[in-house]
């Protein structure tokens, strides 16, 4: 699975050290998230609860950055030629291409005019720090239109192919250029991952103690996503023992049966086929 997610072992110290702190009479803080280029200013224990992002970045492989960037598999003819062209999506691109242009805008961290250089359509967590950004096409649905899908991330001259961590996916409503998840940021502790079969896979992270993991389709309409299944594990401690409770649409199932399931669903795309934004 691409996603980086909160291993039990982290989940269970996460909630260990809690504890402790809270027997000691250190108050909780409830501030909200940090950015990604923040992360290094958090407390140990926030580190604890943020570990999927340190997992995620040692997880970014090596590619040509001269070149179109591909996952390593070869083209398959199992989409069907697009009815719409890809151009509908160059506006878009366009965003992100001055964002690459202008080094995020970092000049104008401290000013007013920060917020308001980057395009409308760019995510708050991709602009947080400067990094290597990419897009591809994909037929999720099957439908004849592709899909465009951000991604970002630095590469590992220790790693043979490219694994980038997605930030956003646009599809078209046949008439304009949509959010697949308008109402969702990506980046820090929510990501997707794409599938076979037209599955996306939605995972996000409340706390070390509480996570969930939701798979969806893209509907009949072509943008809209629907939701086909949802997982949750939860974790607390009875004395000094952490017990992890794991559900599927709120009814609670075993370990084993969570497991199962979940890898069920991430079945690898046959391709991708990256391409640096310049």
């Amino acid at each position: 699975m691409k996603i980086a997610k909160i291993t039990k072992a982290h989940m269970a110290a996460a909630i260990v050290l809690s504890t402790t702190l809270l027997l000691a009479g250190c108050g909780t803080n409830t501030a909200k998230e940090k950015e990604p280029d923040v992360i290094e200013e958090e407390t140990s224990s926030n580190k604890d609860l943020v570990i999927e992002n340190d997992v995620k970045e040692n997880d970014v492989k090596e590619a040509n950055q001269d070149k179109d960037i591909t996952n390593g598999n070869d083209v398959t003819d199992n989409q069907k030629a697009p009815t719409e062209n890809t151009n509908i999506y160059d506006y878009i691109l366009t965003q992100y291409s001055d964002m690459v242009q202008n080094d995020f805008y970092i000049n104008l961290r401290d000013s007013d005019n920060y917020d308001s250089s980057f395009g409308e359509d760019i995510g708050l967590e991709i602009r947080t720090h400067k990094q290597d950004i990419y897009y591809t096409f994909y037929d999720l649905d099957g439908n004849g239109t592709m899909e465009l899908i951000i991604a970002g991330g630095e590469h590992s001259v220790s790693n043979p192919t490219f694994s980038p961590w997605n930030y956003d996916l646009y599809g078209y409503d046949g008439t304009n250029v949509v959010h697949i998840f308008p109402e969702m940021s990506f980046g820090y502790r929510t990501n997707f991952s794409l599938y076979e079969n037209g599955v996306i896979e939605v995972f996000y992270s409340g706390s070390a103690a509480e996570s969930g993991v939701d798979f969806y389709r893209i509907g009949t309409d072509g943008f809209t996503p629907e939701l086909i299944d949802s997982f949750t594990t939860v974790g607390h401690l009875e004395g000094d023992v952490p017990v992890f409770t794991y559900s599927q649409n709120g009814n609670e199932i075993t370990e084993e049966e969570y497991n199962a399931s979940i890898q069920s669903y991430e079945i690898a795309l046959t391709t991708l086929d990256w391409i640096q934004i310049q």
